[in-house]
């Protein structure tokens, strides 16, 4: 926009055009000068050519056959034979007003060319000369008839006759001589016109050339410097395409390319503003990129982006450990992979996000193909709204809480056996005093009683077993109820193992129960309390030869497993139910005639205070395997003389 006050300057388009139009009217005017100057000299040369040259060859000629008539007219009667002579005079005769008027004819034509020239007619001595000429002419043909008509013997007059004649004949010889110098002082003339004309024009054309390269040459110089900023432009736009905006253009002009290189360097500032924005967006971005995946990456729980087609997008670690989706599932379909086979539920709840539905949450959901793995899943919408097919991402975050689940049950067992532990201690001390008194007032009856195969003795010792069976589950009570902390040492588990085999084959052996034992090698220490593992082990084994009244195979194994050892006693018994494998290790619950249901949990609570964890599975093709691991010392921490997994 133009400042107010002051006039708007012609644009520089206009300045360039007016420029050239200045270069193009001083060459026209050049080549128009040169033009009619060309043409002037032309003429001037047209006038020699076509006028003066021709008239002045014509006088010449004129003149030269006036110089042989005059001779023939010397010799006409002095020759012999002078009748050829006069019959070449009688043709020169005929042929000299030929010529005269040729002379004529050239003198118009000079006067015209002279004319057009606008010079005045410059011709009238030489056309007084052919007038008298032509005068001369007309006079002496009547003498000639004269002199060819006269007889020899008019010899005197005769003489006197052609003495006349030519006197004639050189006058008029002496008139084309005067015309025909008249004529050669034109044509000097002309010529110096000419060559001063060229001179003048060549002067002339130098000169304005000269002028018209200066005019050029300015006009060349002001569009280079009107033009002088689009270089340096083309120079920082490319410097600006590479990236670099440091370089500026200085140009302080109040024209269109002033304006526009101002306005340039402004947007170009602009631009550098806005990319330090955004590299600073950008590293704020990435910041928190890093900080989203190290987050993800970090978390517990396992994650899973899948998008609207049902393609896994995202994963982190803790998706391989805990669903089995690894990094080379990642943009493949979820269906082709085997989360959805082990967990079923997830299937639906993924399909019922996926299709407009609320957030779902699957609690202590077991995923096959793991042992004892329980999640806890929560499936919400993921991403952009739902699109035209109906569908949308879902994100999946699934948490194991399987040592929650077990360290909760582990703690409400703990409490119920402390309770009970309580309860049990308080009633068999209430018991066991009756029961003394009872056994001791049995064995004096006894004494009392000497027919040994009375009925009366059979209800004693009856009585007195019944008391020993009972003072048997008051100690068992007792010893739940009392169970000591345990003390851990680390220690290689096999010695223990092949021990405790070895103590009870006799048991197994007259049971008719055959044990296997089977021990990987080179085992890794693990912290234990040997008395209270050997108790542990001894339940398991006996529950073994219990469950095969008929005899079998136990078989007691110990391997590697899991940062751990893996303990399996397996029998070849009835088995045990899916319902009561889940009740096995509850207080009190047996499916024994005379068992106590204490045996298990007990072995539990041993197994749970060495870190480690039992199982009860069924066996295959038939039978029972209970399963126990416990963690390597190496990977064990003590804490309140208890070793625990760290």
């Amino acid at each position: 926009m133009a400042r107010p006050g002051r006039r708007r300057s012609l644009t520089i388009p206009t300045r360039i055009v007016l420029g050239y139009i200045v270069v193009l009217v001083a060459f026209a005017v050049v080549g128009g000068l040169s033009f009619l100057q060309h043409h002037r000299t032309s003429q001037t040369l047209g006038l020699l050519e076509d006028g003066y040259l021709p008239l002045a060859l014509t006088l010449s000629q004129a003149k030269a056959t006036q110089s042989v008539y005059a001779n023939l007219v010397e010799r006409a009667l002095q020759s012999e034979r002078s009748t050829p002579t006069k019959s070449w005079l009688r043709a020169a005769l005929r042929i000299r007003p030929t010529t005269l008027q040729r002379a004529y004819d050239g003198v118009e034509k000079a006067e015209a060319l002279t004319e057009e020239l606008g010079q005045p007619a410059p011709l009238r001595s030489v056309r007084r000369e052919l007038d008298a000429i032509a005068k001369a002419y007309s006079e002496i043909d009547a003498q000639y008839e004269q002199l060819f008509n006269s007889a020899d013997e008019e010899q005197e007059a005769v003489e006197g006759l052609l003495a006349k004649l030519r006197g004639t004949e050189q006058r008029i010889e002496r008139n084309y001589d005067r015309a025909s110098q008249s004529v050669q002082q034109r044509i000097s003339r002309t010529s110096a016109v000419a060559a001063a004309q060229s001179e003048r024009a060549t002067f002339l054309l130098g000169l304005l050339g000269f002028l018209s390269l200066l005019v050029g040459i300015a006009v060349t110089f002001l569009s280079q410097r009107l033009l002088r900023p689009i270089p340096l432009l083309h120079q920082r736009v490319a410097a600006v395409a590479r990236g670099d905006l440091s370089s500026a253009v200085d140009i302080k002009r109040n024209d269109e390319l002033g304006q526009l290189v101002a306005e340039f360097e402004r947007m170009v500032l602009a631009l550098a503003a806005r990319d330090q924005s955004l590299r600073e967006a950008a590293l704020a971005e990435q910041r928190l990129q890093r900080m989203q995946v190290q987050i993800v990456e970090a978390l517990s729980a396992a994650i899973l982006v899948i998008d609207r087609d049902r393609i896994i997008k995202t994963t982190n670690p803790a998706a391989e450990e805990i669903l089995g989706v690894t990094a080379r599932d990642v943009d493949a379909a979820i269906d082709d992979t085997s989360l959805l086979r082990r967990l079923p539920a997830l299937a639906r709840a993924i399909g019922e996000v996926a299709e407009g539905g609320n957030a779902l949450t699957l609690e202590a959901e077991r995923i096959t193909g793991f042992d004892e793995r329980l999640v806890d899943v929560l499936v919400t919408p993921f991403g952009d709204e739902m699109e035209e097919s109906g569908s949308r991402g879902v994100l999946v975050v699934a948490d194991d809480v399987s040592d929650a689940i077990a360290t909760k049950s582990r703690l409400i067992q703990t409490e119920r056996l402390a309770a009970i532990g309580r309860m049990a201690a308080h009633v068999t001390h209430e018991v066991r005093n009756p029961l003394s008194s009872i056994g001791l007032n049995v064995d004096m009856l006894g004494d009392e009683i000497h027919d040994a195969g009375s009925e009366s003795k059979r209800l004693l010792e009856s009585i007195q077993q019944e008391l020993e069976r009972l003072e048997s589950i008051s100690e068992e009570y007792l010893r739940l109820a009392r169970l000591p902390e345990p003390s851990l040492t680390p220690d290689d588990p096999s010695h223990l193992l092949r021990d405790t085999a070895e103590f009870v084959r006799r048991e197994m052996d007259a049971s008719g129960v055959e044990l296997s034992l089977d021990l990987a090698a080179q085992l890794p220490a693990v912290a234990m309390d040997e008395p209270q593992l050997r108790q542990a082990l001894l339940n398991l084994l006996r529950n073994a030869r219990e469950a095969m009244p008929e005899g079998g195979v136990a078989k007691l194994e110990a391997t590697r497993y899991e940062s751990g050892v893996r303990i399996q006693v397996h029998d070849e018994g009835a088995g045990i139910g899916e319902e009561e494998r889940e009740h096995v290790f509850d207080l009190f619950y047996t499916t024994k005639e005379r068992g106590t249901g204490l045996g298990l949990p007990l072995t539990q609570q041993i197994v749970v205070a060495h870190g480690g964890s039992i199982a009860c599975k069924p066996r295959h093709p038939q039978g029972t395997t209970f399963e126990v691991w416990l963690p390597a010392a190496a990977q064990t921490t003590s804490g309140s003389s208890v070793w625990r997994v760290g």
